[in-house]
Order: C-alpha cells, then sequence, then structure tokens
C-alpha cells in the first residue's frame, strides 16, 4: 500500500471514515463551543454520547480545557475493516500471523529439554494496512483540530481542545 494508488485508495477510506464520524464531531465541536460560551458542562446535551470533560491537572479551578470522546478500541477496527470492505479494500487479505512457539525449559538433570513449565503459543496478526489507514485517518481528524490517542485492546480517545 505504499504506492501512490494505494495511498489514494487509503485516503479515499479514511475520508469514508470520517464522514462515519461526522455526527460525532459535529457534537463535539458543538459541545467545545457552548463550554467556551461559558455554559456549564452539566447543562449541555451531549446527545447520548461518550464525552467527557478534559481539565488540566494544574489549574486548581477545574476549568474544562477540552472535550474527550471516547471510543472502544475494538469496534474502532470493526468500523476501519466495515468501511474498507464497503470501498473495495479487504484488510482481511492483507494479515499476516506470526506464531511463536513456547521456549523448551532444561532442567537441572535433563538431557534434553521439555515444555512442561511453558504453556501454549502465542499468535499475533500483523496488517500494515490498517496502521496505515488508522494513521491516514489520525491526519484527517488532525486537520479538524483533534488530537488522537489509541490504546490498543482498550480505547480510541479522540481530544478536542477549546478554544
Amino acid at each position: 500500500m505504499t504506492t501512490a494508488k494505494g495511498r489514494e485508495e487509503l485516503d479515499a477510506v479514511a475520508a469514508k471514515v470520517i464522514e462515519g464520524l461526522d455526527d460525532t464531531l459535529r457534537v463535539m465541536q458543538r459541545v467545545a463551543e457552548e463550554i467556551a460560551c461559558g455554559k456549564r458542562p452539566e447543562e449541555i446535551d451531549i446527545s447520548g454520547l461518550p464525552l467527557y470533560m478534559a481539565r488540566s491537572k494544574e489549574d486548581q479551578s477545574g476549568q474544562v480545557r477540552g472535550v474527550v470522546y471516547a471510543m472502544d478500541y475494538d469496534d474502532y477496527l470493526e468500523m476501519l475493516d466495515r468501511v474498507a470492505t464497503e470501498s473495495g479494500l479487504c484488510l482481511e487479505e492483507l494479515t499476516e500471523l506470526e506464531v511463536n512457539l513456547p521456549q523448551m525449559e532444561f532442567g537441572e538433570d535433563l538431557v534434553t529439554g521439555g515444555f512442561e513449565d511453558f504453556k501454549g503459543i502465542c499468535v499475533e496478526r500483523h496488517n500494515q494496512c490498517i496502521l496505515q489507514l488508522m494513521e491516514a485517518v489520525f491526519v484527517l481528524l488532525q486537520g479538524r483540530g483533534l488530537s488522537v490517542a489509541c490504546i490498543p485492546d482498550e480505547d480510541v480517545l479522540l481530544y478536542l481542545p477549546l478554544r
């Protein structure tokens, strides 16, 4: 996906992902504007979204510094996969599996080793394309004034600072 055509495909899919997030981004923007105008966070309609108000630890006044939207990491990946598949880009085909077998354990009196102390194998999925797609989405979000934090296996956080 590092070719110019591949990059264009990723950018097109990223734009569609942003379109899917438009309602959420609009609510975040409205909430940020209302807080910046002096409205108390408790009085603002957040349309049922998991929005949080970011406050500075150093500032004892508790003043809101930004609006944070939290999305489950797995839900985010499913959304990326769904939009990519609808756009004709199959991310599953580009996934590589890496299997790590357990290391043999050698005891004091053993001439040969065994796997008694370490059970199981580790299978990791690697997909460079989805990482590039995530980066393309992050760049578009940053263009809209948001910061993005991605915590694998936990959350994807979108942060919109107040102006």
